[in-house]
């Protein structure tokens, strides 16, 4: 069965990169604009990995995370941000499995989802 992911960022074209990356790899995609809607869509689409980007307007990285974490304590989630060195403890604190540095290559992005899928 074909594994999951849900990709979260605010900035449009790099999430529809992201989405066509890890589609490209033979994953199923759902994406979301902003922490609120990754919520919504994580409680419908139920996906094996999150990629999370931390600062988006509205519901942030680290507040959809906690919530999802709520939802779902074995939720996989990995932040992907430009802000890792000021914003990479705060998502650690809220319980991600690894925070990535934008940019990310390809590659290092598809073998990250594939470490954390086991």
């Amino acid at each position: 069965m074909q594994k999951k992911v849900l990709v979260v960022d605010d900035e449009d074209l790099l999430r529809d990169l992201l989405v066509q990356i890890i589609q490209n790899s033979g994953y199923i995609v759902e994406q979301a604009k902003d922490g609120e809607k990754a919520v919504e869509i994580y409680k419908k689409f139920n996906p094996d990995i999150v990629i999370m980007d931390i600062v988006m307007p509205n519901t942030d990285g680290i507040q959809a995370t906690e919530k999802i974490l709520k939802y779902d304590s074995q939720a996989s989630i990995v932040a992907l941000t430009s802000f890792s060195s000021t914003k990479g403890d705060d998502i650690l604190k809220a319980g991600v499995k690894e925070v990535v540095g934008k940019p990310v290559k390809s590659a290092d992005l598809i073998e990250i989802i594939k470490k954390h899928l086991g």
